[in-house]
């Protein structure tokens, strides 16, 4: 299925393309706040992103990655990314987002989270999703709890690097 667009009260989840190559990596992408939480490392360059985002457009069509751009309504600025990956090992979708460091602790990942999640529910027919955040992100793990998932343990992840990092895992049932 092509990844549609999805709305929230204050947030449009539209496809990413390389076009948004400059804005990714000028908000989000390169920052060491942002990304020392991801399982990818600083963008130190705008090919980087570049590099990253021709591999979402082509994925674009794929059933087993949805991924999108956050656009404020208010203001129009492309904020963050995230979506749905299939993780072969949980046999389940797995939800992921970041967002720039200035829309932090405002409701916003939690909104869209929740837009995601009935995507997955509705759209793709899911009765759970698994989610997992590094531990230290703990705010993250309360955007999972406020949209009903349920703590299950620890894991370790793997880097994009190859670097591992300890994660909190989360099961939701819908």
């Amino acid at each position: 299925m092509k990844t549609p667009v999805l709305e929230s009260e204050r947030v449009i989840l539209r496809p990413l393309t390389v076009n948004d190559a400059k804005t990714a990596f000028n908000n989000w992408t390169s920052d060491n706040r942002v990304t020392k939480y991801m399982r990818y490392n600083s963008h130190t360059s705008l090919d980087d992103t570049i590099e990253w985002l021709k591999m979402v457009e082509y994925a674009e069509n794929s059933d087993k990655q949805y991924d999108w751009g956050f656009i404020d309504k208010k203001t129009g600025t492309l904020f963050g990314s995230g979506g749905l990956v299939w993780n072969d090992d949980e046999q389940m979708y797995e939800i992921g987002y970041n967002c720039m460091f200035d829309y932090w602790h405002k409701g916003f990942t939690t909104e869209i989270a929740a837009v995601i999640l009935n995507f997955a529910k509705n759209a793709l027919k899911q009765t759970k999703i698994y989610g997992c955040h590094a531990v230290e992100n703990v705010n993250s793990g309360k955007v999972m709890i406020k949209n009903g998932f349920v703590p299950t343990g620890y894991t370790t992840v793997t880097n994009f690097d190859g670097t591992t990092k300890k994660a909190r895992t989360y099961i939701l049932n819908f």
